[in-house]
């Protein structure tokens, strides 16, 4: 099989598109605004699984981020630092923000709506 690039100089000076850079500034933003309440108890990784299924989620520089029931899961394991992010999966209802988590990723510049 021939691949489309055979050498490390055939990527010299190719940018990353950064088509995944909102993901990455929101999950960080997850982490340092709710991480800590996520991991002393895990009602509020239920809490923060409800807050990402079924949920838009949208920065101030107009970047929209949007994650699958699976997905969602898989973040709430990563900020309470777990391997098994099957527990979270469905753990709660989708398309349910709490108080907390809304207001805390206002603060940081993130407001919500339901994913249609």
């Amino acid at each position: 099989m021939i691949f489309p690039f055979f050498d490390k100089s055939d990527f010299a000076g190719l940018p990353s598109n950064r088509q995944l850079r909102p993901i990455k500034v929101f999950e960080a933003t997850i982490d340092r605004a709710v991480g800590e309440e996520v991991r002393a108890d895990g009602a509020c990784g239920v809490e923060l699984w409800s807050a990402l299924a079924g949920i838009n989620w949208h920065a101030a520089d107009g970047a929209v981020v949007s994650y699958s029931l699976r997905r969602a899961a898989e973040l709430v394991a990563w900020v309470r630092e777990e391997s098994n992010s099957l527990q979270w999966y469905c753990s709660g209802p989708t398309g349910d923000v709490a108080s907390w988590i809304s207001g805390a990723m206002a603060a940081e510049g993130w407001t919500w709506s339901l994913a249609s």
